[in-house]
């Protein structure tokens, strides 16, 4: 017979013919074999009735030995979408730690004894891993940033309705380098944008545990410079002791921009801000020699700029002195 299998269940004959002389005589006998079930077709159950991505899941290859082979050892395989996932090993178990939304799939599972006399497959089980947020939206509060302007990035998604409680921590980069660390705010504020601002902004938002962790596509912010660096210059070549000289401080502004315009002599404050972009000494003198910078500033002071050198050396009545402008 081989190997027994449910199939085989039923009424067994046998007959046996003896001759005595010139008579047959037949003798048979019958008996009905039922061959048990060793295990019944397992079902494949999954522990939780909506999985949700970053969940511990769970599926068990369910079936039960019969009373009289209860100590037969069985072996559980699982598949998703025909793909082995566990290969065969004595656990009815196959466990996910992190669901994520590849897990999604039709699970069936095998069980068979060790020498694989008998062997049986489930049906079908479908599971739906779901989102539980999705891809996160990077989004910056103004279409045109200048700088001084503030300016607010935000990482934009929202949870699943069936894990609305669930805590996210969001963070920031630009150009790949983090700019604001894990936090519960899902906005990135820069008070006053600078130049420096500028690049490629992504921002990721995971759970606590980054049991999920999702990143978004970049978005290119472009800060505008609201003036240029100025440039300062003396308005003659030459500078003799006793000469009206005019230092101006030049910028282009973006638009009517008002501005403030300070200059220094090496580093100390010789004009303050004002909207004046000149610094006048009507006779000049031998204490005027030195090195002149400028800064100018916007009227609130978010955006500020420092000219290069001006080197004016040996001021005196041979006007043999020095212009160098100094980088």
């Amino acid at each position: 017979v081989g190997r027994a299998n449910m199939t085989m269940s039923g009424l067994y004959r046998c007959t046996r013919q003896v001759k005595n002389g010139l008579i047959y005589y037949n003798y048979s006998s019958e008996k009905h074999i039922s061959v048990k079930e060793l295990f019944p077709k397992p079902v494949i159950q999954v522990n939780l009735n909506h999985s949700t991505e970053g969940d511990h899941m769970t599926i068990t290859c369910d079936t039960k030995l019969s009373p009289h082979r209860e100590t037969t050892e069985l072996q559980f395989v699982f598949y998703r979408n025909g793909h082995n996932v566990q290969g065969f090993s004595l656990s009815n178990q196959y466990g996910v730690p992190s669901a994520q939304l590849e897990d999604s799939g039709n699970y069936t599972c095998e069980v068979q004894t060790p020498s694989d006399s008998v062997r049986k497959r489930s049906s079908e089980e479908n599971i739906h891993i779901q989102e539980l947020f999705p891809y996160p939206l990077i989004k910056v509060s103004s279409d045109q940033v200048t700088e001084g302007d503030h300016m607010t990035i935000t990482c934009d998604t929202k949870l699943s309705p069936h894990r609305e409680t669930t805590e996210l921590q969001f963070v920031f980069y630009r150009n790949g380098h983090n700019v604001q660390g894990f936090s519960l705010s899902k906005q990135y504020g820069v008070p006053s944008a600078q130049m420096e601002d500028s690049g490629n902004y992504t921002c990721d938002g995971q759970t606590p545990t980054a049991s999920v962790r999702k990143r978004s596509d970049n978005i290119n912010i472009q800060v505008t410079e609201l003036f240029s660096p100025p440039q300062i210059k003396v308005t003659q070549d030459q500078v003799t002791e006793g000469d009206h000289m005019t230092i101006t401080c030049d910028t282009n502004p973006r638009n009517t921009t008002e501005l403030q315009f300070a200059f220094y002599i090496n580093g100390i404050v010789v004009q303050h801000f004002s909207s004046s972009h000149e610094y006048r000494v009507p006779s000049a003198a031998p204490k005027d020699s030195g090195n002149y910078t400028c800064e100018v500033q916007s009227t609130t002071g978010s955006v500020r700029k420092r000219s290069s050198g001006l080197n004016i050396s040996n001021i005196n009545k041979s006007g043999n002195n020095n212009l160098d402008t100094l980088h």
